[in-house]
């Protein structure tokens, strides 16, 4: 007996390390990109440290807040102070400063400083003054680049209109004596908010979220009934067309770039290029078959009696989905969500194809940052983007993983 208990320990040890060792070896590529994403400075290929000496988050910094030289233009309000004097409807600014700040609803996106030097502001009805000069302004601030130590790379400040204080007047004339334009000079400071705003990693998450809800949201419309219909109503060819479905899938699949520029030519031709919510209805359209697939058998493992039962107390069909499927074929109907999520996340080769830059989602983003071969990239930085964008992946999986578990697997079985 005991040595019988000692060859069961002696196995499941066993079992449990080779488990391990397989596990380490899969997860080993997700540690060595963190490690690289924490390191100060890494080159890919060169020596892999497992345990890096400094650890720092400016790669996660940067990618979540970093401003990429976007070009962004604001209202804001602000101050101008410093020396001149109004004459004869005309600012004469010697020296002063323009402080502003950029507000988004109740909260202040950034704040700025731009130096003034002799500028002539055109305005009308003030009052004549001499010596030191203070107002409240506001106007359009545009601002294109910004260095590391925040000092304005290139900036404009427009249609500047003075609100009150010891200068008052109108909106400032269109000619360029109304343009204060900076270069290498003054401050800007973004608030957490701000940073978030207009950083380029969310502009792409927010395409990205857009993107896969369309997609999801469409499936589950496409799918639902489709799978009941499949599974508890008689038609004609009923066994076949799911065939057919896969079939087709797969013969359209190797077709590869002949269908991919058939469908660019198809939307382009229809005026549908460039538009995210098109795309999620392609991602939802090309998963039916599959999908439909697998909604089908885990409706097959429910018992029928439970629709028989809702039409005889006079429910319609749409209410046997709605009051009894829905319900009992949750885990199946998540799974489906979840590989539709999943496929609209990571898709990366239509979405270059049919979307511009501006409309592109984050996987298409993070591709692009390797500059196509890699050459210059920062390894630091992509290291970041690429957790980043996974993190989403992996949270939802983890969530959802009861329902995976028993959506694949419940369905294979019959009463």
């Amino acid at each position: 007996m005991m040595g019988r208990r000692k060859s069961e320990i002696i196995k499941s040890f066993s079992l449990t390390l080779i488990a391990v060792i397989i596990m380490s070896v899969i997860l080993f590529p997700v540690y060595y990109i963190f490690v690289v994403s924490i390191s100060p400075t890494t080159t890919l290929g060169g020596h892999i440290t497992l345990i890096p000496e400094n650890v720092t988050l400016d790669a996660y910094k940067d990618v979540l807040f970093g401003f990429s030289g976007n070009r962004i233009s604001e209202n804001f309000t602000g101050v101008i102070e410093g020396q001149g004097k109004v004459v004869n409807g005309k600012l004469y600014v010697d020296t002063g400063i323009i402080r502003g700040r950029v507000k988004w609803g109740p909260f202040t996106q950034f704040t700025f400083e731009v130096p003034v030097h002799n500028r002539v502001f055109d305005i009308s009805g003030a009052k004549n003054t001499e010596g030191k000069l203070k107002g409240d302004i506001k106007g359009v601030f545009i601002i294109t680049s910004i260095a590391k130590d925040n000092t304005i790379g290139f900036g404009i400040v427009r249609d500047v209109k003075l609100l009150k204080g010891n200068l008052n007047g109108e909106m400032l004339s269109g000619n360029m004596e109304g343009y204060v334009i900076t270069r290498n000079a003054g401050k800007v400071k973004f608030t957490h908010l701000g940073m978030f705003m207009h950083s380029t990693f969310f502009h792409y998450l927010r395409n990205s979220i857009f993107l896969v809800t369309v997609t999801v949201t469409l499936t589950l419309i496409f799918i639902v009934p489709a799978a009941y219909a499949f599974s508890r109503m008689k038609f004609f060819g009923r066994e076949h067309v799911l065939y057919f479905y896969l079939m087709f899938t797969q013969v359209a699949g190797g077709l590869g770039i002949a269908g991919l520029i058939a469908l660019y030519g198809m939307l382009v031709k229809l005026g549908m290029y460039n538009k995210l919510a098109v795309l999620g209805f392609v991602y939802a359209a090309g998963g039916v078959p599959f999908n439909t697939w697998l909604l089908k058998g885990y409706i097959d493992s429910i018992s029928p009696d439970f629709d028989e039962a809702a039409l005889v107390d006079g429910a319609s069909y749409l209410q046997i989905i709605r009051h009894v499927l829905l319900p009992m074929a949750l885990p199946g109907i998540a799974t489906v969500a979840i590989f539709a999520f999943i496929g609209g996340w990571t898709e990366f080769i239509l979405a270059s194809l049919l979307l511009t830059e501006k409309n592109q989602p984050l996987a298409v983003w993070i591709y692009g940052l390797l500059g196509g071969i890699g050459r210059g990239i920062n390894w630091n930085y992509f290291a970041a983007a690429a957790l980043l964008f996974a993190l989403p992946v992996f949270v939802v999986f983890m969530l959802a993983q009861n329902y995976i578990r028993s959506g694949l697997t419940l369905g294979g079985l019959k009463e």
